[in-house]
């Protein structure tokens, strides 16, 4: 502080500036962000560096026994750095040695082990990072990878999969109880909500995007199949319930049984029942990206579901005439449910 203030007398002494000694930037004063944004692609470009470097010095860098050696020691350093608050260029740098460790020793479990032991040694590394990195990038990105490849274990498996219903009724429960479970888990609560709807999503799109994939799905597994699908789209009904509770009983029940109708649409292509949870819960909470990135997902999983048809054009129509009816019905129901509960941005 005493040499800022020599700095101003010396600037005020040629006339350069006026008034009193300029106060200190408050701690707590976040950075701009086009300022975090060059921290961070230095920090992934730093990292991307290292990595080079690694690469250049190990004879064999894809070799499985390399990949595993420089695996853990990317996670521990990044581990280190992430200690604490650290600043953002070095936390960047941080995240993007912990992605590489991560992607090295699931490769090099990939072969070692069958398809589905691979999957699933990714799923449990997935896990450790969710509980050991102390940053919340980090552990949304430990959450996310254990459920994926946890579904990638049960598709390669040929068994149905509970992975959609545990992540859409932990969704669900989280962003429902966000007050509730953030002074239970601290800071915690964050990693586990956007994880769990980070991975609905990318499960919803992947619905989308492969509509036959189970296909290879035994005969006797199928109803087995279509019930673990149910009960991954029956928390939109659930959600539905519990955010009109203060809404007249009419409203409840037609709100409620809208959801319902959308629960067994959602059955058939998932991506629309998650997509409009998540909506909801958006909503409900005041956060635009996750009512915004919802909405997106049933929009798309409408649209794929559209066109993979191999109906007549006049079939197709109608249907999506009523698909356009529906969603403007479920939309309406969301605008019924009254003013967002939250007010977190």
């Amino acid at each position: 502080m005493n040499g800022l203030r020599e700095i101003w007398g010396a600037l005020r002494g040629r006339g350069l500036v006026e008034g009193d000694v300029p106060p200190d930037m408050p701690a707590g004063t976040p950075t701009p962000w086009h300022v975090r944004l060059m921290l961070g692609v230095c920090g992934w470009l730093g990292g991307f560096l290292l990595l080079v470097f690694v690469g250049l010095v190990v004879p064999d860098p894809f070799d499985s026994h390399s990949l595993a050696v420089a695996g853990v020691p990317l996670l521990i350093a990044a581990r280190v750095l992430l200690h604490g608050q650290p600043p953002e260029l070095r936390a960047q740098f941080a995240l993007s040695l912990c992605l590489a460790g991560y992607g090295a020793i699931a490769v090099a479990c990939s072969t070692w082990l069958p398809d589905w032991g691979a999957f699933l040694a990714a799923s449990g590394l997935g896990l450790v990072l969710a509980a050991a990195m102390p940053s919340a990038i980090a552990r949304t990105f430990g959450v996310l990878a254990s459920l994926l490849a946890a579904e990638g274990c049960f598709r390669v498996l040929g068994w149905p999969s509970p992975v959609p219903a545990i992540a859409a009724w932990t969704c669900a429960a989280a962003w429902l109880g966000e007050t509730r479970l953030a002074h239970r888990l601290g800071q915690g609560q964050a990693p586990l909500s956007w994880g769990a709807t980070l991975a609905l999503w990318g499960l919803g799109l992947a619905g989308a995007l492969l509509p036959g994939m189970d296909a290879s799905v035994p005969p006797a597994w199928r109803g087995l199949v279509w019930a673990v699908y149910l009960l991954a789209a029956s928390p939109l009904a659930w959600v539905a319930w519990r955010l009109s509770v203060r809404a007249r009983p009419a409203v409840r029940g037609w709100t409620t049984g809208t959801a319902c109708v959308l629960v067994l649409a959602g059955a058939w292509v998932p991506g629309v029942a998650f997509g409009l949870m998540t909506a909801v819960l958006g909503h409900a909470r005041a956060r635009t990206p996750l009512w915004v990135g919802g909405l997106l997902v049933a929009l798309w999983s409408v649209g794929w579901f559209y066109y993979a048809q191999t109906w007549t054009l006049p079939r197709k129509a109608a249907v999506l005439l009523a698909l356009g009816g529906v969603l403007l019905l479920a939309w309406r129901g969301i605008a019924r449910l009254g003013a967002p509960e939250g007010g977190h941005g």
